[in-house]
């Protein structure tokens, strides 16, 4: 396969060719194929339950309704660092990569019973560096050659959102979502031997969608609350070098989550997704890919309160998570991943700022052959200039 096409395809059939030699990355091995690796714009509290808590979470990037339960204005960032081990047929590699999945600034709208909000997260991650080599015949001569792909960037996510409180007991929520995003790849080719030139060719790929998405919470009691989120994220036009090449079809997303406070001091949920990323599976077989599958992604965690009369003082929250993953290494795989986590937070300068921290350590695989393990650790910043309960 020429370089040129390899760049064409935007790396999609790479996957598997690379991995056979891995040499360095900064992300997972399964976000190297398709758009890459989903993101999760979650604040660390939430992402310390699992993600259970995020369809109840205002300051996360993902149920408008939550807008709407908000009690002050509050900004917002996230830093994740990940080490990640890689086993593979060819061996293993260690590696190490930082993000900021999330930033969002949101609150009550004063005198109504509106909470609005902006933010920019993760929506794919495909950042990675990976070499191979091999032998070809020049001339009629074996020559080996030593090759390395390289891709920096991904998509991202920039949400609008709304959401009112109809009644004491239900919210309803509005949201619109701008999705873009660039991979800038590059290919190059050393031989071994040095009478041959080396080549090197380059490319950007960009991402331009718009997805929106309808939310609801609704509270049965004050022990029990659930919560729905329904997504259409539409589909992306892929322009390289500024050109249009295709169009792929991004996934419907159905969500429901429930949350129960058992006692004055525990908080649990639990939590379901499902994607239909298997829409861009036509779409990446077209450009050589390996193709797409649908996703589900199952969630259970719980706070505990080590103090009632300042709960969010060093709370204990831990979780567990189960999620498919959409691009596999090898066509007709299924990745999927296992992750436990847990966190603790507090709050200082009279509750107008806070800082929450979580880890998690997920097993992915595809087979036997892709193996891999991760610990991310998320720190949050977030401030609150009016102080809680302001309006």
């Amino acid at each position: 396969m020429r370089l040129s096409r390899v760049l064409t395809l935007s790396a999609l059939a790479l996957g598997s060719l690379c991995l056979t030699a891995p040499l360095a990355a900064q992300s997972s091995m399964f976000g190297v194929n398709g758009l890459g690796l989903p993101g999760r714009p979650l604040t660390p509290s939430t992402l310390a339950t699992g993600g259970s808590f995020g369809l109840f979470d205002g300051e996360s990037d993902l149920n408008p309704a939550a807008l709407a339960d908000l009690k002050s204005v509050a900004a917002g960032l996230v830093v994740a660092n990940a080490w990640r081990d890689w086993d593979v047929p060819a061996g293993t590699a260690s590696l190490r990569g930082s993000r900021y999945p999330l930033f969002s600034i949101a609150g009550p709208v004063p005198r109504t019973r509106l909470g609005v909000g902006v933010s920019a997260g993760t929506y794919a991650d495909r950042d990675f560096s990976l070499a191979s080599s091999d032998t070809i015949q020049l001339r009629g001569a074996p020559v080996t050659t030593h090759d390395t792909l390289t891709a920096l960037g991904g998509l991202s996510e920039v949400r609008l959102a709304i959401g009112f409180a109809s009644s004491r007991r239900t919210s309803l929520g509005a949201a619109v979502y701008w999705i873009t995003g660039s991979s800038r790849m590059s290919a190059h080719r050393v031989f071994a031997d040095s009478t041959i030139a080396p080549s090197r060719q380059s490319a950007e790929l960009s991402y331009q969608g718009v997805g929106m998405a309808l939310g609801l919470t609704h509270r049965l009691s004050d022990q029990l609350r659930l919560a729905v989120l329904v997504r259409s994220d539409g589909e992306a036009a892929v322009r390289r070098d500024g050109s249009h090449v295709y169009d792929v079809d991004l996934p419907y997303t159905f969500s429901v989550g429930a949350q129960a406070r058992p006692s004055r001091r525990m908080t649990i949920g639990v939590a379901g997704s499902f994607r239909t990323w298997s829409g861009a599976n036509s779409d990446m077989l077209e450009q050589g890919g390996v193709g797409a599958y649908n996703t589900l992604e199952l969630a259970a965690g719980a706070e505990v309160a080590r103090s009632l009369g300042h709960p969010s003082t060093l709370p204990l929250r831990f979780g567990v998570r189960y999620a498919e993953l959409p691009f596999p290494i090898v066509a007709g795989q299924r990745p999927r991943e296992l992750g436990l986590s847990a966190g603790t937070g507090g709050r200082f300068a009279q509750d107008r700022a806070g800082i929450d921290v979580s880890a998690e350590y997920a097993w992915r695989s595809e087979g036997s052959p892709y193996k891999e393990r991760a610990l991310t650790i998320a720190f949050g910043l977030s401030i609150r200039p009016y102080g809680p309960g302001k309006r």
